[in-house]
């Protein structure tokens, strides 16, 4: 079992240039991945993609790359805009001829109009750096992976204690099923006494309209079938691939058999009993949202 909660980093560093990845995983429906990545490494990103889903299955995962190259000033490109420059000389001139102020212009300050000088950084990787970006990217995977495996284990363990904790509840609730059904049929019967009363009553209509009462109200169908959810979620949660979507969709069959449950009985003690075993369905469910 794995949490979908996780942060892995790694670092690559040669001679010409470090790169740095940052892993940060929290809950997700589904794998989706938000690549915050340099520039030059944008190319690159459905290479990272495949590489992500063959280590971590679900979750919302954002991924942030640096890149810091060694001599930056040799990677640095210098253009001169010599039509724009020789536009603003045009518009000065105009303008101390219409006004008869002198024309003075120098030439650093012509340099520093905008536009006129611009000094960008070359995107161009060195040769190999794809491979030194996969590099630091997979062991920043593999950290990540290994951080979600560790608070997996502490998942089951709260899972495991849970499971033993409704399964108390609901061997309460087995146990107060007699208790339940006698009172229910005591029920019924003095209800149909009482609409058929100065009647003559048959005892044997009597004892089958009481049978296909209870039948309707009896919980041991939800009982069996919330014993065996149990049984099935348990298996899950030890398999070696435990998967959370399995997870959740048993924890709201539990949920459904409990409320089909309460809302059967009118027994107090196994309303309480409902009450806590709902209580703890819903810390599962809070805990399975966090398994990938």
């Amino acid at each position: 079992m794995k949490s979908m909660t996780g942060y892995g980093t790694a670092r690559v560093q040669t001679k010409d240039v470090t790169v740095e990845v940052s892993i940060r995983a929290v809950n997700g429906r589904f794998l989706e991945p938000r690549f915050h990545l340099p520039r030059e490494f944008v190319s690159q990103e459905s290479e990272l993609k495949k590489i992500l889903s063959q280590t971590l299955l679900r979750g919302t995962i954002d991924i942030f790359v640096s890149r810091r190259v060694r001599n930056t000033a040799a990677k640095a490109q210098m253009t001169v805009n010599d039509t724009l420059a020789k536009k603003y000389m045009t518009a000065y001139k105009h303008l101390s001829k219409e006004l008869g102020v002198p024309f003075q212009v120098h030439l650093e300050a012509l340099a520093r109009l905008p536009e006129i000088i611009k000094v960008e950084e070359s995107y161009e990787m060195f040769t190999g750096e794809d491979k030194i970006l996969k590099k630091a990217f997979t062991a920043a995977c593999k950290a990540c992976n290994a951080e979600r495996t560790r608070e997996g284990k502490a998942l089951r363990r709260d899972l495991e204690k849970l499971l033993l904790s409704l399964e108390r509840q609901v061997k309460v609730i087995s146990e107060l099923r007699g208790e339940a059904n006698a009172q229910l049929q005591e029920k019924f019967e003095q209800k149909i006494r009482a609409r058929l009363k100065g009647n003559d009553i048959d005892p044997t209509r009597l004892s089958q309209e009481i049978v296909i009462q209870l039948e309707k109200a009896d919980i041991n169908e939800e009982l069996t079938r919330l014993s065996e959810h149990i049984k099935n979620y348990r298996q899950l949660v030890t398999s070696q691939q435990a998967e959370g979507k399995k997870l959740d969709f048993y924890t709201q069959e539990l949920l459904r058999e409990v409320n089909t449950i309460g809302s059967k009985s009118q027994v107090a003690k196994i309303t309480q009993a409902v009450v806590e075993a709902k209580t703890l369905i819903e810390r599962l469910r809070e805990q399975v949202q966090n398994v990938q």
